[in-house]
């Protein structure tokens, strides 16, 4: 029977990885590291069948021993965690055989844009994870000191465990873990234009991310997994295990437009068009030292998945997601 162990059940991401996997294959033996009893018990509540083990990303010795028993560790708790990494390395390392999967983040692609100060300006750099592999894995070598985890998993080549990285766009949608089931930058976002009643966007505006269901962004994960159980022979772990997740882009400023005709459906702004731009300051309420995430490019096209295995996004349109998210905050409001 495939072990895998997850970190990170109670997030976003992390539980709605194991929601999916769990209904895809409730054959699997899931082991989930969890520092809260409180939260450890709701997830035992919504998957009884789930290993529970009370810990946090400190406690190496524990991940170093769970990741030796384990077919598969998917790291969902941090992408920044450099000594839990370090662990699950370690522990994969001693069973020779295991498989690694690591959430990181697009906005490894800001770079440039953060050290030039520059916002809310369009670019016409795609970064293809398929065929232009290389071009994203300098952009990652060239920021070693921010990206110190994907380039630890970078470094080890074919020594260690096969890896595969997920470099998530922005995320939409409402979970269906057992905890958080909320996003960050949509929310924060339709928050900001509730209180304001008006469309919020960084400078021009002409930054574009991709977007991804949360859902779609989960089934890629359960993919890889499925891969990795069966051993297949496909290039995608290593240097080829570079993964982003789209099912499209959209600007900040489109982003803003989209919020304001939704929110005006619902009646919470009085125009459909009204949307403004707003300053670094601003933008930094919206999100805490969050201009990085809405006013850089984060352009990559996850041709990868798509190509080699077999993932098509599936999930609600962005404008339905962006509609529950304004109707959720409206209620926390």
């Amino acid at each position: 029977m495939p072990h895998i162990f997850l970190t990170g059940a109670t997030g976003y991401i992390g539980g709605e990885v194991l929601h999916v996997l769990q209904q895809a294959h409730p054959d699997y033996e899931v082991t989930v590291l969890i520092r809260d009893e409180g939260k450890a018990g709701k997830v035992s509540a919504a998957y009884p069948n789930a290993r529970i083990v009370l810990a946090d990303l400190d406690n190496v010795d524990i991940i170093e021993e769970e990741s030796r028993k384990a077919n598969v560790v998917i790291h969902a708790a941090s992408s920044k965690h450099i000594e839990s990494v370090k662990a699950i390395v370690k522990g994969l390392e001693a069973r020779k055989d295991g498989y690694y999967i690591q959430v990181t983040g697009a906005s490894v692609l800001s770079g440039p844009e953060v050290d030039n100060n520059s916002y809310g300006e369009p670019s016409d750099q795609i970064f293809d994870d398929l065929d232009k592999v290389a071009d994203l894995r300098n952009i990652i070598r060239a920021y070693k000191s921010r990206r110190v985890v994907d380039n630890y998993i970078l470094d080890l080549g074919l020594s260690g465990p096969k890896t595969a990285i997920v470099f998530p766009p922005i995320i939409f949608g409402t979970g269906k873990g057992p905890v958080n089931q909320r996003s960050i930058q949509i929310p924060s976002l339709s928050r900001a234009a509730l209180q304001q009643r008006v469309g919020l966007y960084l400078n021009k505006g002409l930054s574009r991310w991709g977007v991804i269901h949360v859902s779609d962004l989960a089934t890629l994960f359960v993919k890889l997994v499925e891969h990795a159980v069966n051993d297949t022979q496909v290039p995608i772990w290593n240097e080829n295990g570079l993964f982003f997740a789209e099912s499209g882009f959209e600007s900040f400023k489109a982003i803003a437009e989209i919020i304001a005709k939704e929110a005006h459906s619902l009646g919470y702004i009085d125009a459909p068009d009204a949307v403004r731009s707003m300053d670094l300051e601003e933008a930094n309420a919206v999100i805490p030292d969050g201009i990085a995430y809405l006013g850089t490019n984060g352009q990559g096209q996850a041709s990868r998945a798509r190509r080699l295995l077999s993932w098509q996004p599936k999930g609600d349109s962005f404008p339905k997601g962006v509609h529950e998210a304004i109707a959720a905050e409206a209620a926390r409001l």
